[in-house]
């Protein structure tokens, strides 16, 4: 087993028997992993295995060579977003993406692209962007990495939509995360992503309800 390092953000954590974890993270250098951390729960939980949602974390981790599972000997927090807890919107949105980048990826399919879209919309909700506008340009930048967006010309927009998809399509995260959708604008790209997420995935996605109710 090769000893790798890389920073990650998680995706997903589950108690394991008395002081463990099994956790999924997105990682920079390696796509999506599955492992175990040691020690991370209990009455004295290590200072080195902390893992926390919403935060860029440096993880050390023994890599298994034919898949599965893996385990996590470190992992320390880099940099915390923890304006997106005050605000309910913010944190709706924030585990909407979690989830959204858990069940679109596999494990081991390695792509920074999406590993800097989750960073960049994280940064931007902590910053105090708007959360809706985030997510519509979380959700087009997830779809264009992975392959599944057809391009603002496969769509009937009306002209502010097709300007802010264009703009979107073309422009950087620092760029594209100063545009402020109006309603209508956000409503109207917020169909086409819901039915392209909706026709790829075999089931609901947990945290929409909470999404929409915002």
């Amino acid at each position: 087993m090769a000893i790798q390092k890389t920073e990650a953000i998680l995706l997903r954590k589950k108690d394991f028997r008395e002081t463990s974890l099994i956790l999924t993270f997105f990682t920079k250098g390696f796509g999506k992993i599955n492992g175990i951390i040691k020690g991370a729960r209990g009455s004295r939980p290590r200072s080195d295995a902390n893992p926390i949602f919403f935060s860029l974390d440096q993880i050390v981790f023994y890599e298994k060579r034919t898949g599965g599972v893996s385990i996590i000997s470190q992992c320390e927090a880099q940099e915390v977003f923890l304006n997106i807890l005050k605000e309910w919107g913010r944190a709706s949105s924030a585990y909407y993406m979690l989830e959204l980048t858990d069940v679109f990826t596999e494990p081991e399919g390695k792509s920074e692209e999406v590993f800097e879209n989750l960073y960049n919309s994280f940064k931007s909700l902590d910053s105090g962007k708007e959360a809706k506008s985030i997510t519509r340009f979380f959700e087009i930048k997830l779809l264009m990495a992975l392959g599944f967006w057809p391009g603002a010309g496969y769509f009937k927009l009306t002209k502010g939509a097709m300007s802010s998809v264009m703009h979107l399509e073309k422009e950087s995260w620092k760029a594209a995360s100063n545009m402020k959708l109006t309603k209508d604008v956000d409503s109207e790209i917020k169909g086409i992503t819901a039915k392209i997420i909706e026709e790829n995935l075999d089931r609901p996605l947990k945290t929409v309800r909470f999404l929409n109710n915002n």
